[in-house]
């Protein structure tokens, strides 16, 4: 029976949460709305625990103290995608309480669950309930009330687990996308194997396998989607008795509010079509420091190779950088043209970390930086990139890599930072895009049945296609694309399709009055995407 946990003990509970995600990691990735290959919220968070357990390799642990900042900075720097970015705010909250002790029972770690609901909470704008924001509010209000009558830390990690697990069961009922696709929150249940872990370690049990399969079903068109031009963060010095109602203005200004701090001292981030009226409300009520202005969207790694000493002497002379995330050496190499100066490697299965973003926008000679993520799901760690560096960052919020060709193709770099930051994100307004990837398992989509090795056309959040000829599929699915228009139509075949003849999508596109740019892309997963302006 285990009453207190000590600081080496949170060593183990961190190696059992990263066992419990590899056995149940590709269950957790197979939650995805769409039956494709994408699927990542299992990797995302196995990488952040990962992270974790580095900087806490990396660390003096002699000491609660210092080994609770080792698990907040590594799951902050290691933090992969939308689910790794809320577990860090989870275990952020969690050990500003267990810093304070020089062990662990189970007041104290009840109280340290519910700070880490809080500050999750309280790091996203407009809470969704439904996703592991509720697992993890269920499970800390649980461990509020059976505290008392808990005389183990087992016990009571014992009834946590199972309101959570209740809880994540819960959430299709919540979030009707989730039911319509037949899964429950894959944030959610990797928040629970996390849990699971825990319990694992002070039981001594075996952590189970997972042979249950999970169905997948379409998602909505637009679910999900912000339509804020801009991100601003910022630090903001000021009275705390004004933080409250200044953050209720932002509310009015746009979304995806995020106040935290205190002492008179607070981090500010919002996505806002208003952003000189954000800095003139934040300028009213204190001083601003450290002010970035971002977009969000995703991925980011480094191709390194700039052409030596010529390239390295015109890349400082440019007054701003270019970071830029992609896959593909095609894609790569069409970006370096363009005058990217710096590629990380990222994809839909391969979301970069925060400290790689960093280390690709610290490397460059410029103060200012345009980070183009060309995914969704790494804007998350795009975003803590912008907080951890001296220089101005801004994220363009490039969803697609036909959205990051069009920014670049907007881009001057004899205008300036305004100016071009301007012109890239309405350059995005202007792009449609859709791709053909294969289905993983058989499913079911308003088309009717998929079986697994069909290939699927994906476009305005829709399985538009379907077809066991790759050809049909991608046809199809232009054909739906050409009915709202356009002038000039990007053809990037991917590594699936590499080889094939594309006349006849070529020649459907030029029937159709289009004019066609075909790019070898080389990408994997995505067998083509089309770009529509």
């Amino acid at each position: 029976m285990v009453e207190r946990l000590r600081a080496g003990d949170l060593v183990g509970m961190v190696d059992a949460a990263i066992d419990a995600l590899r056995v149940h990691k590709e269950e957790i990735n197979a939650m995805n709305v769409f039956p494709v290959p994408d699927g990542d919220t299992g990797t995302n968070m196995l990488l952040t625990m990962q992270a974790v357990k580095e900087a806490v390799g990396e660390a003096d642990h002699q000491d609660m103290a210092s080994i609770c900042r080792a698990i907040s900075r590594g799951s902050l720097m290691g933090a992969r995608g939308n689910s790794g970015v809320v577990l860090s705010q989870i275990l952020k909250g969690m050990t500003e309480v267990m810093e304070e002790k020089e062990s662990l029972d189970v007041e104290t770690m009840a109280e340290a669950l519910s700070r880490g609901a809080e500050v999750a909470y309280r790091a996203v704008m407009k809470p969704v309930e439904g996703t592991i924001l509720t697992v993890v509010k269920a499970a800390s209000d649980e461990g509020k009330r059976i505290k008392d009558g808990c005389s183990s830390l087992e016990e009571w990690l014992s009834g946590v687990t199972r309101k959570a697990k209740e809880a994540l069961d819960q959430t299709p009922e919540l979030l009707p996308v989730l039911k319509e696709a037949g899964v429950v929150d894959a944030g959610g249940r990797g928040l629970l194997a996390i849990f699971e872990g825990f319990l694992a370690f002070l039981t001594g049990e075996e952590l189970g396998e997972v042979e249950e399969e999970v169905e997948q079903a379409n998602l909505p068109s637009g679910a999900g989607l912000e339509d804020f031009r801009y991100e601003a963060q910022f630090i903001l010095h000021c009275k705390d008795s004004r933080v409250e109602k200044f953050r209720e203005t932002l509310h009015r200004l746009g979304g995806s509010v995020l106040v935290v701090g205190g002492d008179k001292l607070y981090r500010v981030h919002v996505h806002t079509d208003r952003l000189g009226k954000v800095i003139e409300e934040a300028s009213k009520v204190g001083r601003l420091s450290d002010v970035e202005i971002t977009d969000l969207r995703e991925q980011v790694e480094e191709a390194g190779m700039r052409e030596a000493a010529a390239g390295k002497e015109a890349a400082a002379e440019k007054p701003v950088g270019i970071v830029a995330v992609a896959v593909g050496e095609g894609i790569k190499n069409v970006l370096r043209s363009m005058g990217v100066d710096r590629i990380v490697d990222g994809g839909q299965s391969m979301n970069p970390s925060t400290a790689e973003l960093l280390e690709a926008v610290d490397s460059l000679p410029q103060n200012r930086v345009l980070l183009i993520p060309n995914n969704r799901n790494i804007i998350p760690a795009a975003e803590q990139t912008r907080t951890l560096t001296s220089k101005e960052v801004e994220v363009i919020p490039a969803t697609a890599i036909t959205e990051g060709f069009a920014a670049m193709v907007a881009f001057d770099p004899r205008a300036g930072w305004e100016e071009n930051r301007r012109r890239m994100a309405e350059a995005l307004q202007g792009v449609r895009t859709g791709a053909v990837t294969t289905a993983v398992r058989d499913s079911k989509c308003s088309l009717g049945k998929i079986k697994k090795g069909s290939y699927i056309g994906l476009y305005h959040g829709e399985i538009v296609s379907k077809s066991e000829d790759l050809k049909q599929a991608a046809l199809q699915l232009l054909e739906r694309m050409v009915e709202e228009g356009g002038e000039i139509v990007s053809v990037i075949v991917g590594e699936g399709a590499a080889g094939r003849d594309q006349g006849d999508i070529v020649r459907f596109l030029e029937e159709k009055g289009l004019e066609v740019e075909v790019i070898d892309g080389g990408q994997p997963v995505y067998h083509y995407i089309f770009g529509l302006e």
